[in-house]
């Protein structure tokens, strides 16, 4: 992982690595993106847009009963990563 940038309000890192599988990069930015997120959630850490002028008084955070509330669904690369 590299640092690729320093942002107006954060550091942009770059993560680069090798898939045996190049045609599935939609599907697997998407389940890294995800596990991202939710690792970042599960932490208590949220993940702000750049543009914001302070943090809210409580946190945006989702608890995990409450990850895949109707609209939301559980993708097959998530469930994929979790081996299920």
């Amino acid at each position: 992982m590299a640092v690729s940038q320093l942002g107006h309000f954060a550091i942009v890192y770059e993560l680069n690595v090798y898939s045996g599988k190049p045609h599935a990069q939609v599907e697997q930015y998407n389940a890294v993106h995800l596990n991202i997120l939710d690792v970042f959630n599960e932490c208590g850490v949220q993940i702000m847009t750049p543009d914001y002028e302070a943090d809210p008084e409580t946190p945006k955070l989702v608890p995990p009963d409450q990850w895949f509330t109707a609209p939301a669904k559980r993708s097959a690369a998530k469930s994929a990563m979790d081996g299920q």
